[in-house]
């Protein structure tokens, strides 16, 4: 045999390898495997149930389950993530996550993000926290620059910027709500940490360490109003007398890091938190000397800011049902109106020492 022969069966050897290797990953591709071994699993686990199933009814169902799962198709599974462009023409956007073809078991990503519950998958995906590849098929591909653990995903804050481009991202892909009045805001997603997880809240003792002697007039103001109103809650006859659900009203606006799913918060009053958001990240950013970007996080809820911080609370009908208690009992509603803001319902006014009041009597007091 010659040389030029020899090399042409060695190279067309090899073309025919490469070819069959490529035909059998094109149409048996790693997550079709990843697929059929989940399908089986729950097979086995169907199989279990049908056996101790004791009613017709029951039977029948698990028999239409297994029989579905022993035949399985076979697909790529993706989420159509939304854009800024195209979902206001009620498109979809351009960007795809197809990470579920290959972590198809639900329940398992489930298990293994107990606290990101509030960021499924099916409108979110993967990448909005992991980052990744979210339209590739192969794991190389598709792991690309990827944060696996949360420890990588913190890492990635660097400064706030990096913070804020997630709530950004988180804002895009959030569904509208049916009712313009509850779309969700963009200072909703300043509740979230880098990692999805619900932002810790580290309390107004570890702030006040610092900001008591930064900021005393805001802090000695702040500490004397609205750090206390709490207690006249408390005391107000209808929260005395409403119901755990009527309570609850009130626990959203006049506590801190209320949260609605358990019932708990992280402090009594509207404490530093309650507007500047949980202090996990920004307190990071003070601890470890660089406190402007720790600032810029924390400033976000104050005025000229497109964060919805205020508005939940300070909103015109938050507190119809107060009025409404004591109407339906005929009773005077003076337990409704803060004493700051008394001036204002009773027209009320501060007596002037002289004949001639300054323009300052007629002010309002803040108690």
């Amino acid at each position: 045999m010659s040389l030029r022969r020899l090399l042409f069966f060695v190279f067309s050897a090899i073309f025919l390898i490469i070819s069959g290797k490529w035909i059998h990953d094109e149409f048996n591709p790693k997550w079709k495997e990843y697929q059929k071994e989940y399908f089986e699993e729950q097979a086995v686990k169907v199989e279990k149930e049908y056996q101790v199933a004791t009613t017709v009814k029951e039977k029948e169902l698990l028999g239409k389950r297994l029989a579905a799962l022993r035949n399985p198709v076979c697909e790529v599974k993706q989420v159509l993530l939304k854009g800024d462009i195209s979902w206001a023409r009620g498109q979809n956007g351009v960007k795809v996550d197809r990470c579920m073809t290959c972590h198809i078991d639900e329940e398992k990503l489930k298990t293994s993000h107990p606290n990101t519950k509030d960021i499924p998958f099916d409108i979110y995906g993967c990448t909005v926290c992991h980052g990744g590849n979210g339209r590739a098929l192969d794991e190389e591909g598709a792991h690309e620059g990827m944060y696996h653990s949360k420890r990588q995903m913190q890492q990635r804050v660097v400064n706030a910027e990096v913070l804020f481009d997630f709530w950004d991202e988180l804002a895009t892909l959030t569904p509208e709500e049916s009712d313009p009045n509850l779309r969700i805001e963009l200072g909703d997603f300043k509740q979230f940490s880098i990692t999805g997880d619900k932002a810790i809240y580290v309390g107004s003792k570890k702030c006040l360490k610092c900001h008591t002697g930064l900021t005393t007039p805001h802090v000695e103001r702040w500490m004397r109003i609205k750090f206390k109103t709490f207690e006249k809650v408390k005391a107000a006859p209808d929260y005395i007398a409403g119901n755990e659900e009527y309570r609850k009203t009130c626990l959203k606006c006049h506590t801190t890091g209320y949260n609605e799913s358990t019932g708990t918060y992280s402090e009594e009053g509207v404490t530093c938190e309650a507007c500047h958001g949980a202090g996990e990240i920004f307190s990071y950013f003070m601890e470890i000397g660089n406190a402007p970007e720790g600032q810029k996080i924390a400033k976000i809820g104050t005025y000229g800011t497109p964060y919805n911080i205020c508005g939940p609370c300070h909103h015109t009908r938050n507190h119809e049902m107060r009025l409404r208690f004591f109407k339906d009992r005929g009773e005077p509603d003076e337990w409704f109106f803060p004493e700051h803001t008394r001036p204002y319902k009773t027209g009320i006014v501060e007596e002037a020492p002289t004949p001639t009041p300054s323009p300052s009597a007629s002010l309002p007091k803040i108690y």
